[in-house]
């Protein structure tokens, strides 16, 4: 497998990286600055092994810009995009990426135009698997007998770009942003990479298990998409959260119509959603930072405010927690 970007109007690879000749068994590393240009900032981190390629990208560019990626050989990929608004150009349209959704796709030698606005930055992450790869990661999975998309793997049927594409919640953008960073110690790396990646799968699966039970009563389907958008963006953002009003006008309704369908599509206000995305992360912060910083770092300008959210919702202060 052959994986390849390259900015158009530059006309310069970001990176390509030949799969096929990577003979160390461990997870190698790379920082890509990117391209100094006074238009354009770019930053990338990659990691891959044989069969396996994952990439994490921060664009800030003043200019329209272009991203031709193209993939020798057949392959699985995940992707989501954070911040945005890149379009895939196809030869009869453009086909919005959009924000708060994994993409899931089985495909084989492509070659996709992405097109970034100007002053728009973008942040993307995406995984690549070859077959094999896949194959060999889920061999043992029981789930794996009543998933679709690992069917159509198996049987050869390819899912264009598009086809699968899941609303992110908290756990999977946890998940997939500790897999783009790629913390782990070198000697486990690799192992530790596979659990997560079978965490992954196991999640799109439950997903959509989920969606295909999922009525949403009362919600018109026209709002369906937004109101997933509207939640995708709040777990993006839950640090320094929109407005109502703000959030109302980035998915393109109205209020009153925004907090009454998230509340019947999630069965909590916009207000509580947020606080919960604070606190899951305020308790995966205890002993790495004091109060003061974790108050800070979650979009508190209060910190006894911070102190009486947290024991409100688990019963002890932040600093009785690290004694438990």
């Amino acid at each position: 497998m052959y994986i390849e970007s390259k900015l158009e109007e530059i006309d310069e690879a970001l990176f390509s990286v030949d799969l096929s000749e990577v003979r160390d068994p461990n997870i190698l590393q790379e920082k890509i600055a990117g391209p100094t240009y006074s238009w354009l900032k770019a930053k990338t981190k990659i990691q891959f092994t044989k069969g396996l390629f994952i990439v994490d990208t921060y664009f800030e560019n003043d200019r329209d810009l272009t991203d031709i990626f193209s993939i020798s050989g057949e392959y699985i990929q995940i992707s989501y995009l954070g911040k945005g608004d890149s379009h895939l150009m196809c030869a009869k349209e453009s086909k919005p990426v959009g924000i708060g959704c994994v993409n899931c796709c089985y495909n084989r030698n492509t070659i996709t135009t992405i097109k970034m606005p100007a002053n728009s930055p973008t942040h993307y992450q995406a995984l690549f698997l070859s077959k094999e790869y896949y194959l060999q990661l889920l061999k043992d999975e029981a789930w794996v007998a009543n998933n679709s998309f690992y069917k159509n793997i198996m049987e050869g049927e390819f899912l264009e770009w598009g086809t699968c594409k899941y609303p992110i919640d908290y756990n999977l953008y946890h998940i997939l942003n500790e897999v783009t960073r790629g913390d782990w110690k070198r000697d486990f790396k690799k192992y530790y990479l596979d659990l997560r990646l079978k965490e992954i799968f196991l999640s799109l699966h439950l997903c959509q298990e989920e969606l295909e039970r999922a009525t949403f009563k009362g919600v018109k389907d026209e709002n369906l998409e937004k109101i997933k958008t509207a939640h995708a963006y709040l777990i993006e953002h839950f640090k320094n959260p929109p407005t109502i009003k703000e959030l109302a006008r980035k998915v393109l309704l109205n209020e009153l119509q925004l907090k009454r369908d998230f509340k019947k599509m999630y069965g909590k206000t916009i207000r509580s959603f947020v606080i919960e995305l604070r606190m899951e992360k305020a308790k995966s912060l205890l002993g790495k930072y004091t109060v003061s910083e974790m108050a800070e770092i979650l979009g508190y300008r209060s910190v006894p405010h911070f102190i009486n959210t947290f024991k409100k919702c688990y019963g002890y202060t932040p600093k009785q927690g690290l004694n438990q």
